[in-house]
C-alpha cells in the first residue's frame, strides 16, 4: 500500500549545532531561553515574535486567540513559577506552505514563588522545585524581523505535581481546583 511522505527534521536532543541549522528551530531556541523563560512575559506579545494572530492551546484544552490575549495567558501559565527553563529532548519539524510546524517533548524544570521542601537536583546542575514532563506543538510562519514568527502554541502537560506543591505551600486553596 502506497501513501504520501514528506521529509522531515527529527532530532533527539537538546538545542545544539544540528538543530541551530534549521531556521525554525535555531529561532525557537532563541524565543525559548530568551523570552519564555526569561520571563519577558510584560513585552507586547507581537514584540518578541508571535503573529498578531497567535493562538494558544492550553493544557486545560481552552485555547485564546489573539497574540495580546493567548501572551497574557501564557504569562498565567508561568505565573506560579519563579523561574523555569524548558530542557528540549525530542523534536520532528516539517515545511508547510507557509512556514513549519513542529512537535516537540521537553522537561519544564521549575521553582515554585513560595519557598518550601522537596528540591532536586536537576537541569544545569541546580536545585528546583521540580519538573514536568510535556508536550508542545508549534506553528511557524515565514516573516516578521527573524524570518520566523510563532502563529500557533499547544501545550500537552499534567501540571498535577506543581498543583499539590502549590496546595502544600498555601499558593493555592482546594477550592481553587473546583473553580
Amino acid at each position: 500500500m502506497s501513501f504520501p511522505t514528506q521529509e522531515a527534521f527529527i532530532y533527539a536532543g537538546t538545542w545544539d549545532e544540528t538543530t541551530r541549522k534549521h531556521p525554525a528551530m535555531k529561532w525557537m531556541e532563541h524565543y525559548t531561553k530568551n523570552v519564555v523563560d526569561a520571563r519577558r512575559f510584560d513585552e507586547p506579545a507581537t514584540s518578541v515574535g508571535h503573529t498578531p494572530d497567535w493562538t494558544l492551546q492550553k493544557s486545560t484544552g481552552e485555547v485564546v486567540e489573539g497574540a495580546d490575549k493567548a501572551w497574557a495567558a501564557l504569562k498565567e501559565v508561568y505565573a506560579p513559577f519563579s523561574e523555569q527553563v524548558h530542557d528540549p529532548n525530542f523534536l520532528v519539524c516539517w515545511e508547510t506552505e507557509k512556514g513549519w510546524d513542529m512537535i516537540g517533548i521537553a522537561y519544564l524544570w521549575y521553582n515554585l514563588q513560595a519557598p518550601g521542601n522537596g528540591k532536586m537536583k536537576g537541569y544545569g546542575g541546580k536545585e528546583w522545585d521540580g519538573v514536568l514532563p510535556g508536550a508542545f506543538k508549534f506553528s511557524y510562519v515565514k516573516g516578521g524581523e527573524d524570518g520566523v514568527q510563532l502563529a500557533r502554541t499547544d501545550i500537552f502537560s499534567d501540571p498535577s505535581a506543581a498543583l499539590v506543591q502549590m496546595l502544600k505551600r498555601g499558593m493555592l486553596k482546594p477550592e481553587q481546583l473546583m473553580a
